[in-house]
């Protein structure tokens, strides 16, 4: 199954993407699904790596007298069937810096499905979060929670988990512990993280991803079955990178 059919979207989405454990594949992955029939536009409230530029022509919006320039550029972008990524500034270590609530809302005047990386997590696959983290859109439709599944067995330190200390405090679990589904289900259910800021009418979808790197796949499900709740309907498993993006869907 593919992952916009999975995730059961509309005709017409803001997706924003937090957490750890394979975002940015996962975001292209499902901005290459969506753009075979839809207009789709990639951009980022924090920053992300640019990506190749033949596929994924780079905007970026600068100030009002440019406006009108730029949202012609976009619509020229999304009327040849590319797939812009938008961003304010295209920073020295070849990063895109992220835009603000404004423009992302004159996106959704161009493009039937607004991605927005709405996190960082230095490439871990877990995470514990600051007050201001994630950025998360009020406007966001879909918020998807993606999670790495090959922390699971790792120890909880900072190799295997961006701001572990954070993570040990919030799930009561000693650095060092090995990393179990009740981890992960206590962190990302905790009401001090990432779900805090989520906008009421907003989807919630985990996305258990990297199933394919575990020993014993039913693990992931195990944590899939401790993420469903009223708030979580649905939880997805699979491999961003994989022939068959989504393997198994479990829901409430």
């Amino acid at each position: 199954m593919n992952i916009s059919r999975a995730m059961g979207l509309q005709g017409s989405e803001i997706i924003s993407l937090v957490g750890g454990g394979g975002k940015t594949t996962l975001m292209f992955r499902l901005a290459g699904e969506l753009a075979l029939q839809k207009k789709v536009v990639i951009t980022t409230t924090t920053k992300i790596y640019r990506p190749l530029p033949d596929k994924y022509p780079l905007l970026l919006l600068g100030e009002d007298e440019q406006k009108e320039k730029e949202e012609k550029e976009l619509a020229g972008y999304l009327q040849s069937g590319l797939i812009p990524v938008v961003g304010s500034e295209l920073l020295k270590d070849n990063k895109v810096d992220g835009i603000t609530g404004g423009q992302l809302n004159m996106l959704t005047k161009y493009a039937d499905y607004v991605l927005v990386e709405a996190d960082g997590s230095k490439g871990r696959s877990l995470k514990g979060h600051l007050d201001f983290e994630p950025v998360i859109p009020g406007v966001t439709t879909v918020l998807v929670v993606v999670i790495g599944a090959d922390v699971l067995g790792k120890p909880l330190d900072d190799e295997y988990v961006h701001r572990s200390e954070i993570v040990s405090k919030r799930t009561g679990r000693k650095m060092g512990s090995l990393i179990d589904p009740e981890i992960i289900a206590d962190l990302i259910t905790h009401p001090e993280e990432l779900l805090r800021d989520c906008p009421s009418g907003a989807k919630v979808v985990p996305f258990i991803n990297k199933l394919d790197c575990l020993k014993n796949p039913a693990e992931g499900r195990r944590l899939g079955g401790l993420l469903l709740s009223k708030k979580i309907r649905k939880v997805l498993l699979g491999s961003a990178k994989g022939v068959k993006p989504v393997l198994d869907v479990l829901e409430y």
